[in-house]
């Protein structure tokens, strides 16, 4: 069962699957709330997800990429991209969590930003289902992180197949010829 939990590929789908949904909850409302400020009124204001939280979409991406380079490279890369995935998320959660822990301060600076002043202002705030959503694919990107630090002594890089072919002696560019230690000259 760790065998399949660890496969390259199943480690792929939860990534990937993970990182997507993280993706589209950015586009989505995470949070929403009311200030009462003199400038704004009594605006009732949306977050989007891109907009409270901008480093959980970052943290996806980062963990995407991580986890094609795990997928397809050589011993070492693979432990530092699974590594680098594992933290990814973790940033993530972290993010998220912050806006869960107080959405009326996600709230207070979208409406701050919105009046152009820096800082916060005071809002009430409540989160959405988004956030949720966010908060589970980052903590199943995760799973597929450890998946890929479990895993990744078994895995190997792409095949041969992928290289490119050795020239037969005398052949190919005469750049070619004097890199494998022949004189392209010779034959002239």
């Amino acid at each position: 069962m760790i065998d399949r939990l660890t496969s390259r590929r199943t480690v792929l789908v939860l990534v990937i699957a993970a990182a997507s949904v993280i993706l589209v909850s950015g586009s989505r409302e995470w949070v929403s709330g009311s200030t009462g400020d003199v400038v704004l009124g009594a605006t009732s204001l949306h977050g989007r997800g891109s907009d409270i939280a901008p480093g959980a979409l970052a943290a996806a991406l980062v963990g995407l990429a991580s986890a094609v380079v795990a997928a397809t490279s050589g011993s070492v890369a693979r432990l530092v991209a699974a590594c680098s995935a594992l933290l990814a998320a973790a940033l993530g959660v972290s993010v998220v969590i912050s806006v869960l822990v107080d959405p009326g301060g996600a709230v207070g600076k979208l409406a701050a930003a919105g009046t152009g002043r820096s800082g916060t202002l005071a809002a009430h705030g409540r989160v959405g289902v988004w956030v949720w959503a966010a908060l589970a694919a980052m903590f199943v990107m995760g799973i597929g992180a450890l998946g890929a630090l479990v895993g990744r002594r078994r895995w190997r890089g792409l095949s041969g197949r992928y290289d490119a072919a050795e020239p037969a002696a005398g052949h190919g560019s005469a750049w070619d010829q004097l890199s494998r230690g022949e004189d392209p000259t010779a034959g002239h």
